[in-house]
């Protein structure tokens, strides 16, 4: 089915109708899968992470609340950018909060519960033949703190973050050997692009800046936001910025050599969604080419779109590029959106407990 972009009554008065500008792409949406969450003992889990490259997109789960259960789905990208789940692994006493992926494992940043390790926060690598799991030989690895928050694979390492009192740590992705690591307070997200391993933390809102060769600490970024403890907050590195998931403040674009805040969406409001002010939260974001989604919570999926492509250098003198909101998808059943992927025209959506949403972009 199609999925509408609504314009009106949707949280952004002020930017919509006369304001957005002619220039901005038409595209149409269309809802070609949704898949539901998987249980365990009769136990409901939420989707929370997404990890997308070629024909494949692998996804974590966890569950709410002080029980730790949780799943990795791995599905097959058709060329009709429809999607088959084709392996499944569910973990009794472990959330899986964040997935990478490479040719021949799967990554998983975990919290575990009631003494199930030695330490409550793990770094995990499972087999991956093809879009088959395979548990045997599986390796776990200590992360400091009390939960893993996110991972990402690049090149021959992974990098993992874990929460408060947590770290940066660097493993070697065949061995998984611990590389290096570094103390960062609340770390909730890493991404590596253009050279920079590039960490948002939170309470207060910071992006820490490292050389991806050298891993040296270039630069520390402090922003508004991210201010709402053990929340998710993403960032994407792109044509030398940071894509920020600010939560309570929106989406901040940063530049990674100077800090300066290139662009900014605010939250939609909330009174005009008729929804509480703490369950309107921006968690994650996505950008390709000139257009960006954002997941707001339950306030859930907004496109906004840039007169610059993200990719693009945005020079820093005045006027910066433009960043508009086009409006909010229209599903017929979404719950709390917790992470959105979109690549080459496919957008998949984590919405909790309403599992997955698969939607095909186009011109």
């Amino acid at each position: 089915m199609d999925v509408p972009v609504d314009d009106t009554g949707v949280g952004y008065a002020s930017v919509m109708g006369a304001a957005r500008s002619a220039a901005a792409p038409s595209f149409s949406l269309r809802l070609t899968a949704e898949v539901l969450p998987p249980s365990i003992d009769g136990k409901v889990l939420q989707a929370t992470s997404i990890a997308m490259s070629n024909n494949k997109a692998v996804v974590s789960y966890n569950m709410r609340g002080a029980e730790y259960l949780g799943g990795i789905d791995v599905f097959l990208v058709s060329t009709e950018k429809n999607v088959t789940l084709k392996s499944e692994a569910l973990f009794n006493n472990a959330d899986v909060n964040s997935v990478t992926y490479n040719d021949t494992h799967v990554y998983a940043a975990q919290a575990c519960g009631d003494g199930a390790f030695p330490y409550p926060a793990v770094f995990e690598v499972l087999g991956l033949q093809g879009v088959s799991l395979i548990l045997d030989g599986n390796g776990r690895a200590p992360l400091t703190s009390y939960a893993g928050t996110s991972a990402v694979f690049q090149g021959s390492r992974v990098y993992a973050t874990s929460g408060d009192n947590g770290a940066l740590s660097v493993f070697d992705s065949a061995s998984l050997a611990m590389q290096d690591s570094f103390g960062l307070h609340d770390a909730r997200w890493v991404d590596v692009n253009d050279g920079k391993v590039v960490v948002v933390q939170g309470t207060p809102g910071q992006i820490s800046v490292y050389d991806e060769a050298t891993m040296a600490l270039e630069n520390v970024f402090p922003f508004d936001g991210a201010n709402i403890a053990e929340s998710k907050s993403t960032v994407q590195v792109i044509g030398g910025k940071a894509i920020i998931a600010a939560g309570d403040n929106g989406v901040q674009v940063l530049s990674l050599a100077t800090g300066n805040v290139l662009g900014h969406v605010p939250l939609p409001d909330n009174n005009v969604l008729g929804l509480p002010r703490d369950v309107v939260v921006t968690n994650a974001v996505s950008a390709e080419g000139d257009l960006l989604f954002i997941s707001n919570g339950e306030a859930g999926v907004y496109v906004a779109w840039a007169d610059t492509p993200f990719d693009q250098d945005w020079d820093e003198t005045l006027p910066l590029p433009t960043i508009t909101v086009l409006g909010q998808l229209q599903f017929s059943a979404l719950q709390s959106v917790n992470h959105v992927a979109y690549k080459d025209g496919l957008l998949i959506v984590a919405s909790g407990l309403g599992g997955l949403k698969v939607v095909r972009l186009s011109n």
